[in-house]
């Protein structure tokens, strides 16, 4: 099979291509893989300079492609080593086991909801199991209402601030209409979609 799309092709050059679905699109080459077979695009938008579309396409899906004139000085594109890419992948693998270690199956779903909450903003971490330690001044224990909140270090400040943002956690848990926008429009979302 006769190679559509040359090895030589540099990126920023300007293609048009035709795709075996007889659809065309234009853009400039941001890279393209002989290993993986794969051909990316940056199309310009049409109401901003500051972004771009890219398309990422297989080049068995390529029917034909055509150099157009008018090709622009590819970006800087640093390069990579297989290093930095495992580098990269421990990071997000310890901040994945981070994430997870936020979520309590001891406790409630009220408490999950004001652990969250709380730790948005806030320091806090789960201790013997269902307490909430917030900034290591107050403790929260089950039922995580606002009269469970005990004062470790004896801040008044600190312990009204974080009873407000427990009783703000227990409205919008008890109320969705309560919640952000974002979250309604989550729970309106039926399981699955």
């Amino acid at each position: 099979m006769a190679e559509i799309i040359p090895k030589t092709l540099r990126p920023g050059t300007k293609v048009t291509v035709t795709l075996v679905n007889d659809s065309s699109v234009t853009g400039f080459v941001h890279t393209h893989d002989q290993s993986t077979r794969l051909l990316m695009l940056r199309m310009p938008l049409t109401h901003t300079t500051l972004s771009s579309e890219l398309r990422c396409l297989a080049m068995d899906a390529v029917k034909s492609l055509v150099v157009e004139e008018g090709g622009e000085t590819p970006k800087a594109v640093k390069p990579t080593t297989k290093k930095a890419l495992a580098a990269r992948e421990q990071l997000a693998l310890r901040h994945c086991e981070e994430m997870m270690a936020e979520l309590n199956d001891a406790a409630s779903a009220e408490g999950q909801a004001v652990f969250d909450a709380l730790h948005k903003t806030l320091d806090c971490k789960w201790v013997d199991g269902v307490a909430i330690n917030v900034l290591d001044q107050v403790r929260i224990e089950p039922p995580y209402s606002p009269a469970q909140c005990a004062s470790i270090d004896g801040d008044k400040d600190a312990h009204e601030r974080i009873v407000k943002i427990v009783q703000a956690a227990l409205s919008r848990s008890e109320d969705p209409s309560k919640a952000s926008p974002k979250a309604a429009k989550a729970a309106a979302i039926p399981p699955g979609i």
